[in-house]
This record gives structure tokens, C-alpha cells and sequence, in this order.
């Protein structure tokens, strides 16, 4: 039975969008004759183009107008799209080859998700098009000749496939819907993923924001749809192995359990299990007790004082899981 509390839940993940999304406005470039306008870097006073940072912080303006109707970040959202735009050449290649950068997959992945959240809103423009059909294309071809499973952050296949096959949902792609749930099936099929607590954490390197278990779960769940199978697989295959509470690590682990509170959270509304809901409960909480002053935002630990994109982002796909399909 579907569980009451989340069915109201949007008016309470609209506040926390709105939150996290002035602290990203106040972030971003917006004065004209500015060398990025529209840019939102990485971190307050810093002056890094971030392509995938204004593609996440434009991702939760545009959510945050879905479940409030609120159209308050209207003007930032059309200037990170300018931005986006402009920087496209750049940051989206043509194939996603040994001479694109490492970041490329994870940039393509941002711009469908960034595409989605604004094309329920609003009119999407040929420029932004054009831009985004490549995205999808080099994706789906990277996913469709990608047998190196291991690859982690930007390169996490998981997420990169939940990616695309969201998209291609939402624009009724049959081509790349093919693609992404054929990838699901050869590269996790429905056995049973790792438990969350062995995910290992690099010992080099300088990120650790994705719970490829997490995206493992998102990955399947998207492929399959929400249906009793996958409910039943949600049950029996990976509640046994969601983490009782926020997990360390030895970076980004607010990053990291928030991206597991994501997957989590969707795990929850599709197979209603009150272990899913526990264990996304007891990983938001320490989220929010971390989010001292309650604007949403959050470094990706506690070696960092200042809140950043990447973690306010994740923290927001986490509060934004428990809200029903279609909202």
C-alpha cells in the first residue's frame, strides 16, 4: 500500500529547492559584459567554468518550479542555459573517445538531466537542441561499447545510464531507451548489487561523490520501470544490504550518502519496504544536522567549511527522492 506521507511530500522538497537554489543563485555569475555569465562555479568566490555545476544548480531552479510553481529563478536558469550553450563545443564532444576529457560522460549525463527538469516547465530552443541530441548520441554510444564496469564519479555507469534513460523516456526515444536498458541488462542484470557498506573508497585520486551501489540501484530501477518485478527485486536482492545509517569515508561522504539517500529514497517509493525508508531517514537526518544553518547547501565533508555544487546538488536529489513520479 502506498505509504501517506509521500504523497504530499513535494511541498516539502519545493522549500528545500528553493533553499539550496538561492544559495546557488547568489552564486552565480549574472552581470552583463561578465567573462561566464551564467556560469555557477564550484564553490562561493571561486572563478572556475563548471559546466556540469551550472547544469546541476540549474536543475534544481527548474525542479523547484515544478513543485512550487514558482517561478522565481527564471532568470538564472535562462542565463545558465546561455552559458551552457555558449561553452557546449567545449564541454560536450562529438564522441567520447580517448581524446575527450575525463569529466565528458558525466558533463553529457548533467545536460539530459538539466534537459528533463526544464523541458516539463518550459519551451526548450533549437540551439539547446542541437546540443542536447549530441549529448544523448555520444552517450549512448559510449554506454553501448563501455565493457570496464569499474569507472566511478564521472565515469559511473550507472548513473550515466539512468541518465539517458530518463531522457529518452521523457522525449519517447525508443533508440536510446534500447541502448540504456541494454546496458543495464549486460552490465548489472537483476542480481544482487554489493552492499553499500563495501563500496571501497579510492585511496587516490580527488573525488568520492557517487555510491556506485546507489546508481546501480537508480540504473535498474529506470531500465525496468516501476512495476511488481522490480518491487519484489528492490525487496528480496538490496534491502538486505542498505546501510543502517550515514556511512564514513574518507572524502565526500556527505556527497556520497547523499547519493546513496537518493537511491534509497526511490528504492522506497517503488517497493514500499520500511527498510528502505529507515535507512533514508537515518542518512537525510545527519545530512540535515550537518546543514547547520539550514539553507539547503553542503560542503562534501567536514574538512570543507564552505558550502559547493556538487554536494548541494546530491543533497538535493536526496530530499527530491521521495517525491511520487510524475511531479
Amino acid at each position: 500500500m502506498p505509504d501517506p506521507r509521500i504523497k504530499n511530500y513535494g511541498a516539502q522538497a519545493g522549500r528545500h529547492m528553493g533553499l539550496a537554489g538561492t544559495v546557488l543563485a547568489n552564486r552565480q555569475l549574472t552581470a552583463t559584459g561578465v567573462s561566464g555569465r551564467g556560469n555557477v562555479p564550484p564553490w562561493a568566490r571561486a572563478d572556475d567554468l563548471d559546466f556540469h555545476g551550472t547544469l546541476a544548480a540549474t536543475w534544481i531552479w527548474a525542479r523547484h518550479q515544478r513543485l512550487t510553481g514558482d517561478g522565481r529563478f527564471a532568470s538564472n536558469r535562462a542565463a545558465a542555459w546561455s552559458f551552457v550553450e555558449s561553452q557546449g563545443r567545449k564541454f560536450v564532444p562529438e564522441a567520447l573517445d580517448s581524446l575527450a576529457s575525463d569529466e565528458g560522460p558525466y558533463d553529457c549525463a548533467l545536460l539530459l538531466m538539466a534537459d528533463v527538469a526544464e523541458r516539463v516547465i518550459a519551451n526548450i530552443d533549437s540551439r539547446r537542441q542541437t546540443l542536447v541530441d549530441r549529448a544523448a548520441r555520444v552517450l549512448a554510444a559510449y554506454l553501448g561499447e563501455l565493457h570496464d564496469l569499474g569507472g566511478r564519479e564521472f565515469r559511473d555507469p550507472g548513473f550515466l545510464a539512468k541518465a539517458l534513460i530518463d531522457y529518452a523516456r521523457v522525449v519517447e526515444d525508443r533508440g536510446l531507451l534500447a541502448v540504456g536498458r541494454k546496458f543495464v541488462e549486460r552490465a548489472f542484470g537483476m542480481k544482487p548489487p554489493p552492499p553499500f557498506s563495501t563500496e571501497l573508497a579510492p585511496t587516490g585520486g580527488l573525488f568520492d561523490f557517487s555510491s556506485t551501489t546507489g546508481t546501480r540501484v537508480l540504473a535498474v530501477i529506470a531500465a525496468e520501470g516501476n512495476t511488481p518485478f522490480v518491487g519484489a527485486w528492490l525487496r528480496e536482492r538490496v534491502a538486505p544490504i542498505t546501510p543502517p545509517s550515514f556511512l564514513a569515508r574518507r572524502r565526500e561522504e556527505n556527497t556520497w550518502n547523499a547519493c546513496a539517500a537518493w537511491a534509497l529514497g526511490h528504492a522506497y517509493v517503488v517497493a514500499t519496504d520500511p527498510t528502505f525508508m529507515e535507512s533514508y531517514t537515518e542518512i537525510v537526518d545527519e545530512l540535515e544536522r550537518r546543514d547547520g544553518d539550514r539553507d539547503g547547501a553542503l560542503p562534501r565533508d567536514r574538512t570543507i567549511h564552505d558550502s559547493e555544487t556538487a554536494a548541494t546538488f546530491y543533497y538535493a536529489l536526496a530530499v527530491d527522492a521521495l517525491v511520487p513520479d510524475g511531479r
